[in-house]
């Protein structure tokens, strides 16, 4: 659990932000000094700098992974060993249950078609469920549902890093793993395949106080308050920014991770608060929304992190290259996939997951290496709706994978 951060934050009542305490982990991670973006020279001190943060390893093996245990830079969560090292895993008949935390916006709907079709190039037969994204009962329900078909993996999007505990314990019991995708499962039976959320914010937050020459109002757009993805990356984005003492944010936006939700409730905001933004930090991919509210409230965009690579918001990114300089965390949802069938087919392979957490640092995208990274049609707009993908195989590498294995 993290420890808690305070910050200054202006107007719209009480602030959402969810933070908790961190214990101090035996293992450290190295310190990244601000790259080279624009304003990067007018910061002084620490402003703009990405710290250390501590992390808990209770298995003893990140240092072990070498240059890959920088991955694991502020991660919020327990890496634990594993229990399923030692699992001989399962090579013919093989069921692997899907949950999915709802089908909400487009990179859920990528993400659940791309784990299916990646398991089925493996052979794997498979079950896919979406209960509702508001309903932890649901989701519950759904994962006792994917145990009574005699699955023999489980996939689990969860919205809780404890609520689903007693089940994977029953399922661990059964033989079954679970498998945790995007947000962090606190449980040692389950195997997290996660991006390093707080770290991201962290370099989103560095490239934005860098563009607002460390100084300003930057606003925090949230998805949902208390989702850990949500969470985690503002908790970075404030280990950043608070080393930046003429920098204040505003954090009372909620979107509900949509771009329309997004586009009122900013636009309400701007409408009421005269004070120029500097920039603004999102936490999943809305971006289009909180471009059109600049838009249509008259007030020049700033720079705005995409946070999911929502199409609308790299469209504008595109055709203002010129004088927008965008910032984007290529956390593509088939990368995503694309690493948790590899995890979830080495596991069945018994191959031996040795820790219980693959702490996934997504590439940084900007203007020089955009094209790298996302794939991107030159008919989308503004008003494109959808979620970005880009080469699977550059989200994480095959050997940070295997090195989380016995073989």
């Amino acid at each position: 659990m993290r420890r808690g951060i305070v910050r200054l934050t202006l107007g719209l009542g009480s602030v959402l932000l969810l933070a908790a305490a961190t214990a101090c982990s035996s293992s450290s991670s190295t310190t990244s000094s601000g790259s080279s973006a624009s304003g990067a020279s007018a910061l002084t001190g620490n402003c703009g700098k990405i710290p250390t943060v501590p992390y808990t390893d209770k298995s003893g093996m990140v240092a072990s992974l070498g240059s890959d245990a920088a991955n694991y830079n502020g991660f919020n969560g327990t890496i634990y060993k594993s229990p399923w090292s030692s699992w001989k895993g399962k090579t013919s008949g093989v069921k692997v249950g899907i949950l999915i935390d709802g089908l909400d916006n487009p990179y859920q709907t990528v993400l659940k078609s791309s784990l299916v079709s990646g398991l089925k190039a493996f052979g794997y037969s498979t079950v896919a469920l979406a209960p509702s994204a508001s309903s932890v009962t649901n989701q519950l329900q759904g994962y006792q549902t994917l145990l009574d078909d005699k699955v023999n993996l489980i996939i689990a999007q969860v919205q809780s890093p404890t609520a689903y505990n007693p089940l994977i314990n029953k399922a661990a019991k059964e033989g079954i793993p679970t498998v945790g995708v995007l947000n962090d499962i606190a449980n040692p039976n389950a195997v997290n395949v996660v991006p390093n959320s707080v770290l991201g914010g962290m370099k989103l937050a560095q490239f934005v106080v860098q563009q607002a020459k460390g100084q300003g109002l930057i606003m925090y757009v949230h998805g949902i308050a208390g989702v850990p993805i949500d969470t985690d990356t503002m908790n970075g984005a404030n280990d950043v920014l608070k080393q930046c003492p003429k920098v204040t944010t505003n954090e009372t936006i909620q979107t509900q991770f949509q771009a329309p939700i997004a586009k009122q409730q900013v636009l309400s905001y701007l409408n009421t608060h005269p004070q120029p933004v500097a920039g603004v930090v999102t936490a999943g991919p809305f971006t289009s929304g909180v471009i059109q509210a600049f838009q249509q409230a008259g007030k020049t965009v700033p720079v705005i992190t995409n946070n999911g690579l929502d199409e609308g918001g790299l469209a504008y990114w595109i055709q203002h290259k010129s004088t927008y300089h965008g910032v984007a965390l290529a956390n593509v949802p088939n990368g995503l996939a694309y690493a948790v069938d590899q995890v979830a087919h080495k596991m069945l392979a018994g191959d031996g997951v040795k820790i219980n957490t693959l702490s996934i640092d997504p590439p940084l995208v900007t203007g020089a290496n955009l094209t790298q990274y996302v794939t991107v049609d030159p008919s989308w707009t503004i008003n494109t709706v959808g979620t970005a993908s880009g080469p699977s195989s550059k989200y994480v590498s095959s050997s940070f994978i295997d090195a989380i294995f016995t073989k």
